[in-house]
């Protein structure tokens, strides 16, 4: 993915991503081939960290949308409305599904999908921009 195609990107492509990105976090080879390990800072980290790995870009994505997920649950640690959102998100990082993640929460997969998994990626996705952006013009 080339910077110019990242700005031109609609939300809802971003959104996308991200969200297909979470679903296969545990495998590294599906995080290699995301357009999201193409990105110039995901692609550094690769080189920087995880250089000569087999799938580094896999590794840098899981580690860059890791960290984004610790980074929102820790931004709405204290914000009252968003327990269930905090709740899905903790889901996405221990690797469920949503069907999965409806059951922990004992609400209809419908609804998770509708509401909270909806949110969730909304603040992901912002989170994993600005995280991606700002590192990326700092090196």
């Amino acid at each position: 993915m080339r910077e110019t195609d990242e700005a031109s990107c609609p939300p809802v492509v971003w959104q996308r991503r991200v969200g297909e990105a979470l679903r296969n976090l545990p495998d590294r080879s599906a995080l290699n081939r995301s357009p999201l390990a193409r990105l110039a800072y995901v692609e550094r980290l690769a080189n920087e960290r995880y250089g000569g790995r087999l799938m580094a870009r896999g590794l840098a994505l899981r580690e860059t949308l890791g960290g984004c997920v610790d980074l929102v649950l820790s931004d709405i640690a204290d914000e009252k409305g968003l327990d269930r959102e905090r709740e899905y998100i903790a889901c996405l990082r221990d690797g469920l599904s949503c069907k999965e993640a409806s059951r922990r929460l004992g609400l209809s997969r419908e609804h998770v999908s509708r509401t909270y998994r909806r949110r969730a990626l909304l603040l992901l996705t912002q989170t994993f921009l600005a995280t991606t952006r700002s590192r990326n013009q700092t090196h």
